[in-house]
């Protein structure tokens, strides 16, 4: 598709100006929360690490994930939803995978925007159910600290981090996350992500805005 190959063209750039300014920090772990492909795990993997640990919903995107990357030992798969709690939630599949999501589209401009450049007549393809758990679930009994933690998962954010409160408090160093900047999901308030981080002692540390404009991915630390 070729929306695809001009979102894939820009984001190489964007990708690599993120992991040049994480090369400053030391991090022995890394949590990439909605790895799709692995596109951003193929720029993680040029930082020096102990453990990657990729989480993915989609099975069939999973399965290309872990075929392309099963023979390096340091990295771990889930293929599993992340949520505020272990529960089952649909998950809507769009024609552009890498946008698929738990949240459920608006009906906004921007939606339908979205929806005409994919020649589509729905906001999704199809729908199905998962099952999710909590990140604290996974994490919080590890003896591991100093861990960067990626979040992209299209605006079900603030869920992913209710569900791993314990895991950002305790041993957290950064927090990679991404704020859309139109309205494309119900109930999707960027603001109330930036707050929770604040609440729980990250402060924002740098901000990377997408080429094209609509997104940015911002970079938190915690204080000290």
């Amino acid at each position: 598709m070729l929306l695809e190959k001009i979102i894939n063209f820009f984001d190489y750039f964007h990708q690599t100006r993120i992991i040049r300014y994480l090369k400053q920090f030391e991090i022995r772990y890394f949590i990439d929360v909605g790895s799709h492909k692995g596109e951003f795990l193929s720029y993680l993997l040029k930082l020096k690490y102990e453990k990657i640990f990729c989480f993915e919903a989609q099975k069939n995107i999973f399965e290309i994930l872990h075929q392309k990357y099963k023979k390096n030992k340091k990295i771990h798969f889930f293929n599993i939803g992340l949520a505020e709690k272990n529960s089952a939630k649909t998950f809507y599949i769009n024609k552009i995978s890498s946008t698929s999501t738990f949240s459920q589209s608006k009906n906004s401009f921007f939606s339908n925007l979205k929806k005409f450049i994919l020649n589509s007549n729905n906001f999704y393809e199809k729908k199905y159910i998962i099952k999710t758990k909590k990140l604290d679930d996974y994490f919080i009994k590890k003896k591991i600290n100093n861990i960067f933690l990626k979040i992209d998962v299209e605006g079900f954010e603030l869920n992913v981090l209710k569900g791993a409160k314990k895991l950002i408090s305790k041993k957290v160093k950064l927090i990679l996350i991404e704020k859309h900047f139109f309205q494309l999901y119900k109930n999707y308030k960027p603001n109330e992500v930036h707050l929770f981080l604040e609440k729980n002692n990250f402060k924002l540390l740098k901000k990377f805005t997408f080429p094209l404009m609509y997104f940015q991915d911002n970079i938190y630390i915690k204080r000290k």
